[in-house]
């Protein structure tokens, strides 16, 4: 005798193709959330780098190559 496998119903598809769309929608948020976060901290950390670079220049301290936040081109 052959092994019957249980398909799921037309309903239960359905409502897993829905449950499955709301948690692509909800992946779309997150990796948008994520992007501007990401955005955020590239942004903080280039003005961080900024006032390090200033405060050196001000103090007189030289940064090894390493760690020099000045550009080499001017923006």
């Amino acid at each position: 005798m052959a092994d019957i496998i249980n398909f799921p119903t037309k309903t239960e598809a359905v409502q897993l193709r829905e449950d499955m769309r709301k948690l692509e929608e909800e992946i779309k948020v997150q990796l948008d959330l994520l992007q501007d976060i990401n955005d955020r901290v590239v942004d903080l950390t280039v003005d961080y780098e900024d006032m390090l670079a200033r405060l050196c220049k001000i103090t007189g301290v030289h940064l090894p190559p390493e760690l020099d936040f000045e550009p080499d081109f001017d923006i």
